[in-house]
């Protein structure tokens, strides 16, 4: 069966309001994915930070009252130099995820339907 040219125009309309209904809805999801992305991403460096601050002075204070223990000297020196790295890698993951950040917005580039 045949469609007459109103029912094609409305057919038409219809594909089209759909079409850009999706899209938006694609959109606002990628919206919110982006911001529950960054959210984990700000709460990972700043624990990551925060965690390494606490262990490098709980190790620089097993290493300074440790006296003749070598054990507690050996303990504390690692945790001192641990929690030291831990916040190397927190300023390096920040910087790491602030490079991807700038370059991949021209990098995705979603589908036509």
């Amino acid at each position: 069966m045949r469609h007459t040219y109103p029912h094609r125009v409305t057919d038409l309309v219809t594909a089209l309001f759909a079409i850009s209904v999706s899209t938006g809805i694609a959109a606002a999801q990628q919206s919110e994915i982006n911001n529950s992305l960054s959210e984990i991403e700000q709460f990972v460096a700043t624990t990551l930070g925060q965690i390494g601050v606490i262990v490098f002075l709980v190790g620089a204070a097993m290493w300074f009252i440790s006296g003749r223990n070598t054990n507690r000297t050996q303990w504390g020196w690692r945790a001192l130099w641990g929690g030291a790295g831990m916040v190397v890698l927190s300023v390096s993951y920040n910087v790491f995820v602030t490079l991807f950040e700038n370059l991949a917005p021209g990098m995705i580039v979603p589908p036509f339907i």
